[in-house]
C-alpha cells in the first residue's frame, strides 16, 4: 500500500471541496482505508456510495486526484476486493459526463481531467485484463479502456485475446 499512501500524500485534499460540501480530507482517509481493507465488508466507503467524489453524471473536485490514487492501487499490492472497488471507481470517474457547478465556475473540465489522468495508467489497465485476478476487475479495466484508449486496433486485439477473462457481454 506504499504507492497508494504516497499518491494520497501528493494531493491537498483539505483544499478540495467534496460533493458533501465539506473539505475532501475524509476522501483521502476513505481511499487509504479501502487500500487496507482485509475483507470485502471493509471495502464499503462513503466515497463510492454517497456522492463525495461523484454522483451519477456529476464529478466533484476530488475526482481527479482520486483517479491517480486508483491507478496507484492497481500498481500496488492491494487485496482483490479493494482492487475491484478501485477499478469500478475508476470506470465511474472516466465514464461520467458532467461536473459540479463549482468546477464549471472555476473553468475546469473535470471529465477531461479524469480521462487525461487515467490515460497515464493505460498499461496498468491492460495488465489488469490479463492478470486473471477477477473477471470483474478485468471487465472494469476493459470498459475504462473503451472510454480512454485512442488506439482502437489495440483495444480490439486485446478484447479478442482476453476471451474468458472478460465478462461474457464484453467478449
Amino acid at each position: 500500500m506504499k504507492l497508494v499512501e504516497l499518491e494520497i500524500e501528493r494531493h491537498d485534499w483539505a483544499a478540495l471541496q467534496c460533493g458533501c460540501g465539506q473539505s475532501a480530507a475524509h476522501v483521502a482517509s476513505d481511499l487509504l482505508r479501502l487500500a487496507k481493507a482485509n475483507t470485502s465488508g471493509e471495502c464499503t466507503t462513503d466515497i463510492i456510495d454517497n456522492g463525495h467524489v461523484f454522483l451519477p453524471d456529476v464529478l466533484f473536485a476530488p475526482s481527479v486526484p482520486t483517479v491517480s490514487v486508483a491507478l496507484a492501487a492497481l500498481a500496488d499490492d492491494v487485496p482483490l476486493h479493494a482492487r475491484e472497488q478501485y477499478t469500478g471507481l475508476l470506470l465511474c470517474l472516466v465514464g461520467d459526463n458532467g461536473q459540479s457547478f463549482e468546477a464549471v465556475r472555476a473553468g475546469r473540465d473535470l471529465v477531461a481531467e479524469c480521462i487525461q489522468a487515467a490515460k497515464s495508467g493505460i498499461w496498468l489497465l491492460y495488465a489488469e485484463i490479463f492478470a486473471g485476478r477477477s473477471v470483474t476487475v478485468a471487465s472494469y479495466a476493459y470498459e475504462t479502456l473503451t472510454l480512454i484508449e485512442d488506439d482502437t486496433d489495440r483495444l480490439a486485439r486485446v478484447q479478442a485475446a482476453a476471451g474468458e477473462l472478460l465478462a461474457w457481454n464484453l467478449r
